[in-house]
């Protein structure tokens, strides 16, 4: 299905930035055009109150880092009640 759809939109390509290859910006319907400093100072008061972005492996990592000390506790405990079952 093909769907026709008129927006304006402000393409930002290479910004100077590490991260990010490419922004795009989409106007309101009912806003002919934006002053520049408008457009600057929307943009950047809305990247600073954007959440952290995290991959995949930053997750996989975190995950394996946190089951790991599970099971590094749970080993722990079950040595101390092996050696001493009173003590727990």
């Amino acid at each position: 299905m093909i769907k026709g759809v008129n927006k304006k939109v402000i393409e930002i390509n290479h910004p100077d930035s590490v991260y990010f290859e490419r922004a795009v910006l989409y106007l309101r319907p009912d806003i002919a055009e934006v002053p520049m400093h408008e457009a600057q100072a929307e943009t950047e008061s809305y990247l600073q109150s954007a959440p952290a972005v995290r991959s995949k492996k930053q997750m996989k990592n975190w995950a394996c880092f946190l089951l790991g000390a599970l099971t590094s506790a749970a080993v722990l405990l079950l040595a101390v009640w092996l050696i001493s079952p009173e003590f727990l």
